[in-house]
């Protein structure tokens, strides 16, 4: 008995502070090696960077411009067929008076017309006759 008490007796738990202190200390090397190698970005970007930038601003202006003018103006779309480009709101008039000349009719119930019936196949060949006994 005296061999198991001491064994029970004299573990201790272990401390959680020194693998609590080593993992703050891991992190906190890890976030520093990542800032020396990364280094802080915010610091001088590059004249390129704000080169394209400013292509970028420019092509949104002319994009906002071209999208402006094919939403508020007449145009044609296609001469040759006829098609012409019409402001949306005018559009928008147009469909509503559409709309509103015509009854309302409901969506459903479907009609199915019935498939026309197969037509009967052609007559067919007469089988062959069977082969007669051998003598």
């Amino acid at each position: 008995m005296s061999h198991e008490a001491t064994i029970s007796g004299s573990r201790k738990a272990p401390s959680l502070w020194p693998f609590f202190a080593l993992g703050l200390l891991m992190l906190l090397l890890f976030w520093g090696a990542n800032k020396w190698l990364i280094g802080s970005g915010a610091s001088n970007p590059e004249p390129e960077e704000a080169a394209r930038a400013g292509l970028r601003t420019k092509n949104l202006a002319d994009l906002r411009t071209e999208n402006a003018q094919k939403l508020e103006k007449y145009a044609w779309a296609d001469r040759a067929k006829g098609t012409v480009q019409v402001p949306i709101a005018e559009a928008m008039k147009l469909v509503l008076s559409d709309l509103n000349a015509s009854a309302p009719r409901p969506a459903y119930p479907v009609v199915v017309t019935p498939a026309a019936p197969a037509p009967a196949p052609a007559a067919a060949a007469p089988a062959p006759a069977a082969p007669s006994p051998a003598p």
